[in-house]
């Protein structure tokens, strides 16, 4: 990786952006989700790129009953135009047991609408040939962890949480939800969604209560680096912003329709950083009228953001080229926020690879000693 003390003069403003927000030393912070997903239940094989039928992601995603879904393949699948929906809980998808490249969605999005689903190390590039749709959104759902994802390309948020408009009773809609090193970038500008321009990132809808986002990296989104409607709660920790576009981080009081109480964002040692189609430089620059926001800054920006850029998103210890230019945007200072994937190179083609896999009695350590490997080493590892 390119040094990142290339890009230390781009930090300058952050601090003085910081000093214009009170500090509160009593601030809320998210704890985000508690679940053990579906570690323990049926072991289902991903063992065909196919987007549907025996074998396939669908089939094992769509199915019912706690499980835990490996992969014996790695490639891309494409989901001809047809986002998968979760309807069953006590769900692990575990990417990181695909052989290299990896698991890669095209054309379709990943739609949680459940509990208890932990989802590690996939990419989600749903592109302007896929529905008008998230890469990756939780809709009423809870206690969801989604880990070294990488959701890109997206027509409308590239991640979202959502249920019901104008609720605050967030036992009716997502909440206590953990977005954990994902990638969230490129979100599509002039693509195909119905009111025009939309790169946005993340949005947090009316009501969506404890929300943590750690280690996260925002790139080329227009709005929403994330954006907190109504009634919602998050805690955004140890991330990254780069090159948004009107505005970075949103704080709001509206509901989808109506006026709900102020959202409450507790922004803890991110850094930001301009980009080419940066207007505006304040990290929270959209707060409606009583919106709340507590912000802390980084005790040390550069290793906030040489971490987060080590091992934000899919399989960071072996990026695919997609999150390997984008994060290269970063320290180089470029990059653009784009109209449709085909701007950056279009959708991935790769050889399809395989392996068998022997599960063996700890699940955990196993997963956790695959995810561990695909994982950056830190700089003083390197010493």
């Amino acid at each position: 990786m390119t040094n990142l003390n290339s890009i230390t003069r781009t930090l300058a403003y952050f601090a003085v952006a910081l000093l214009t927000i009170s500090a509160n030393l009593a601030i809320p912070i998210a704890d985000g989700a508690k679940t053990q997903g579906g570690i323990s239940g049926t072991v289902l094989r991903v063992t065909t790129l196919a987007a549907s039928g025996p074998g396939s992601l669908r089939q094992a995603l769509e199915a019912e009953g706690p499980r835990l879904v490996i992969f014996e393949v790695g490639g891309v699948i494409d989901l001809e135009g047809r986002t998968i929906t979760v309807s069953y809980p006590h769900l692990t998808i575990a990417g990181q047991t695909a052989p290299d490249p990896g698991i890669t969605l095209i054309r379709g999005g990943l739609v949680i609408a459940t509990h208890d689903v932990i989802v590690q190390h996939l990419a989600v590039r749903l592109g302007d040939a896929g529905p008008v749709g998230d890469a990756i959104s939780v809709n009423r759902g809870h206690d969801v962890i989604i880990e070294h994802c990488s959701a890109t390309w997206a027509i409308d948020e590239n991640l979202s949480l959502s249920g019901p408009a104008d609720v605050e009773d967030s036992s009716l809609t997502t909440h206590d939800v953990t977005i954990r090193h994902c990638l969230i970038a490129e979100g599509l500008s002039h693509a195909t969604h119905p009111k025009g321009e939309h790169s946005k990132g993340t949005l947090i809808h009316d009501g969506v209560r404890n929300v943590l986002i750690e280690g996260c990296l925002y790139a080329h989104n227009r709005e929403r680096n994330p954006r907190l409607k109504g009634g919602s709660s998050a805690t955004v920790r140890d991330s990254v912003m780069y090159n948004w576009g009107s505005a970075c981080v949103g704080v709001g009081v509206r509901g989808n329709r109506k006026m709900l109480t102020p959202a409450e964002a507790t922004l803890i040692g991110n850094v930001a950083i301009a980009g080419p189609d940066t207007r505006y430089k304040e990290l929270v620059k959209d707060v409606d009228p009583g919106g709340r926001v507590w912000l802390r800054e980084p005790q040390v920006p550069r290793l906030t953001l040489g971490m987060t850029l080590r091992n934000a998103g899919s399989r960071p210890a072996r990026r695919d080229p997609i999150d390997a230019r984008i994060v290269q945007s970063v320290i180089d200072g470029t990059g653009h926020i784009i109209d449709s994937q085909n701007e950056v190179g279009g959708y991935p083609t790769r050889a399809a690879t395989k392996r068998a896999l022997v599960v063996p009695k700890d699940r955990r350590a196993w997963l956790e000693k695959l995810s561990k490997e695909l994982s950056a080493p830190s700089p003083d590892s390197q010493k």
